[in-house]
């Protein structure tokens, strides 16, 4: 009677029966991972965010996939090759795997860091609220082609042009119109030299200031000034509490429209009150 003997393994992996019939094999977790389909995208890293001992799960802001989480495994550690694709403010290829409702980080080919921003603390606090912004005012897994080009010229300003406040609020005036949200001058014209100027935080534009509006805030003259010119498409230079009157009322205005804070502009905001 014929017995059973133990299965043979082959130099390639197969298991073979004492027939010499390939026997069906299943294959391991590191395998099914590897013939999952790789996917590749430029991208920037707008946020960071710890998950679990070494993970963490980072945003991207990709010119492929749209804005998606991804999560980078074990690029907290100190020795893991991935870690700068974790870092805010990175910019190249990443290399993903699909795994359900979520990416996993597979390779990162550096492009830029755009490090020049840490020089300054102006710069620097306009950059993290200009990755706030693009964060912010972006939804998951839509184009966002648009929004990535306008945030990379704007860094690429600030780290190898001296770009500053100008730069920065042409950047946010653009965004918030490419987000739906456009700035205009509203039912009033500059020159009409009233009291005091009001911004109507629910039609995103001037308003008469003998209306009693709910939505509605002070700006002054000079801020007011300021922003009109740059509704004309003109970047100006203009004094830092003109800046920061303007940043305050348009943060005020994507909390309004949006129901999102923008801490980092708030931050800035407060750097620039208390002097650099």
């Amino acid at each position: 009677m014929w017995k059973r003997k133990k299965a043979i393994w082959t130099r390639f992996g197969i298991c073979l029966s004492k027939r010499g019939f390939p026997k069906r094999t299943v294959c391991t977790k590191r395998r099914k991972e590897e013939l999952k389909e790789e996917k590749k995208t430029d991208g920037i890293c707008l946020r960071s965010v710890e998950y679990g001992e070494n993970d963490r799960i980072i945003t991207l802001l990709t010119d492929k996939l749209g804005k998606i989480s991804v999560r980078a495994r074990g690029v907290s550690s100190p020795k893991s090759r991935l870690r700068h694709a974790a870092i805010p403010f990175s910019f190249g290829e990443y290399i993903l795997s699909e795994n359900g409702d979520f990416y996993s980080l597979k390779s990162f080919d550096y492009n830029d860091a755009f490090t020049s921003v840490a020089d300054d603390l102006v710069r620097y606090f306009s950059g993290t609220a200009a990755l706030e912004i693009a964060d912010k005012l972006t939804e998951e897994m839509v184009p966002v082609n648009e929004e990535m080009a306008r945030l990379l010229r704007f860094l690429m300003s600030v780290c190898y042009d001296r770009g500053g406040l100008p730069e920065f609020l042409r950047y946010f005036l653009d965004m918030l119109t490419i987000a739906g949200y456009a700035v205009s001058m509203g039912t009033m014209q500059p020159g009409d030299d009233p009291k005091y100027y009001v911004f109507d935080l629910d039609g995103g534009g001037f308003a008469s200031s003998s209306v009693h509006n709910p939505y509605a805030v002070k700006m002054t003259s000079s801020s007011m000034r300021l922003l009109a010119l740059f509704l004309e498409g003109e970047n100006v230079e203009g004094e830092s509490d003109s800046f920061v009157d303007i940043f305050s009322v348009l943060s005020q205005y994507v909390k309004v429209k949006t129901g999102k804070n923008l801490r980092a502009l708030f931050e800035l905001c407060d750097l620039l009150r208390n002097g650099k």
